[in-house]
């Protein structure tokens, strides 16, 4: 076991080395704490260079699951793709150069053109919603940090980077939560 975490830590520094030593980004989750003044952090997620994280809830006027997934990029952060598995989704974001796509059991509705949101993403958490937070494989409800979540990210050292998910799996907090909204791989839906 012992062996396997050195060969695991090794690996990861040499992938750092190799990435010319960049920050690696970690995604925060910030909210009203009723005990003190002000937000405070109640939950971090370490995120590999290039991976996106979504936001998955049930769309209020579909009545369906939607994803949206994003990258971290300076400033904010950039709308990779939005997952759904009605095909309306087009006509509701009205991306200017959108495509949809249809894939096996969903539609795939990229932006075609740079989109980015700005840092912080304020997020309001209701049960009606069901707004989750995916990353990976694990899925954080919202409602369970707060009302009103903001998410930003930071650039981490390696250091910074390897303490978070040590965080993460000692601490327990990659204990996969129960997805409120199930995830977009199961039934299309068409416009008549």
């Amino acid at each position: 076991m012992a062996a396997a975490a050195q060969l695991l830590f090794a690996a990861l520094v040499a992938g750092w080395l190799a990435l010319g030593w960049r920050p690696l980004p970690v995604l925060e989750a910030w909210a009203d704490d009723a005990s003190g003044p002000g937000p405070k952090k109640v939950h971090e997620a370490p995120l590999w260079p290039g991976e996106t994280f979504g936001i998955r809830y049930r769309h209020s006027v579909f009545g369906v699951a939607v994803e949206e997934r994003m990258a971290p990029v300076p400033g904010g952060f950039a709308v990779v793709e939005v997952l759904s598995i009605t095909d309306r989704i087009a006509a509701y974001y009205a991306f200017s150069q959108g495509r949809l796509k249809p894939m096996p059991g969903y539609f795939r509705l990229l932006p075609g053109a740079e989109l980015t949101v700005g840092a912080p993403l304020r997020l309001r958490a209701t049960p009606v919603g069901q707004r989750t937070l995916v990353v990976g494989r694990g899925c954080v409800p919202l409602t369970a940090l707060g009302d009103v979540v903001e998410l930003h990210w930071q650039p981490a050292s390696l250091v910074r980077w390897l303490w978070s998910a040590a965080r993460q799996t000692i601490a327990g907090k990659d204990v996969p939560w129960t997805c409120p909204v199930p995830a977009i791989t199961t039934k299309t839906t068409t416009t008549a």
